[in-house]
């Protein structure tokens, strides 16, 4: 026979498991990073891995890099420069919504510096779901990132 300590040990023990195994069943958003500054690479890899539910899927600078990503391993999120290494955002863009590929990802936004309104309007013709300004929205684009893992709607930015 089990003692009261003993069965509100053994349910904290199951709980505990259960909590622990949610955590780890729980999806993932695999986020694709496509820019060319390695500072930029680099602090938005340390913001997004803050992020609970996120993982970095790849980094890449180039346009060409990108659409290899895609196909290497699937992601769920692309966040996309417009002016990269070679290459550019538009390509990769338009490369994302003319093929079909079970890696592509779901959602694409745009994180630039270059947000005048035509640009923002052509991204969304192209399909991003977002536009971010690099000057002054990056919390903005981590808040979406965050929504997107929690499974919360998003409301388009473009």
């Amino acid at each position: 026979m089990i003692g009261p300590r003993s069965a509100v040990s053994w349910q904290q023990s199951v709980e505990g498991e259960i909590l622990k195994n949610n955590r780890s069943s729980q999806a993932v958003l695999r986020v694709l990073v496509v820019e060319d500054s390695i500072e930029l690479q680099l602090l938005l890899a340390a913001m997004l891995r803050e992020i609970p539910g996120v993982e970095l899927a790849a980094i890449v600078g180039t346009e060409e890099a990108a659409i290899h990503a895609l196909h290497t391993s699937p992601v769920d999120l692309a966040i996309v420069d417009l002016e990269l290494e070679s290459g550019t955002g538009f390509g990769f863009l338009k490369t994302m919504f003319e093929k079909e590929s079970p890696h592509f990802p779901s959602t694409v936004v745009v994180f630039s510096n270059y947000s005048n309104e035509l640009i923002r309007h052509r991204c969304l013709c192209l399909g991003a779901k977002a536009f971010f300004d690099k000057s002054f929205q990056i919390d903005e684009l981590l808040e979406f990132v965050q929504a997107q893992a929690s499974g919360k709607p998003t409301v388009s930015m473009v």
